[in-house]
């Protein structure tokens, strides 16, 4: 979860979804292997969304 958001990997796909399970994006970060990299550009994308949609944040990766 980040951001109050649900994020599922799937190779080098990562799907979104809100609280209620509802899907909202799907990110392709590249096939560069650097997962680590992936997540720290995961957190500003999950951040915007979860203010479009409403997601209240905790201001943490859980």
């Amino acid at each position: 979860m980040m951001n109050g958001l649900f994020v599922v990997q799937n190779g080098h796909f990562y799907s979104i979804f809100t609280p209620q399970r509802e899907q909202v994006a799907v990110v392709f970060m590249g096939y560069d292997g650097q997962f680590a990299r992936d997540v720290v550009a995961l957190g500003p994308i999950t951040k915007a969304l979860a203010k479009r949609w409403g997601v209240p944040t905790t201001g943490r990766m859980d």
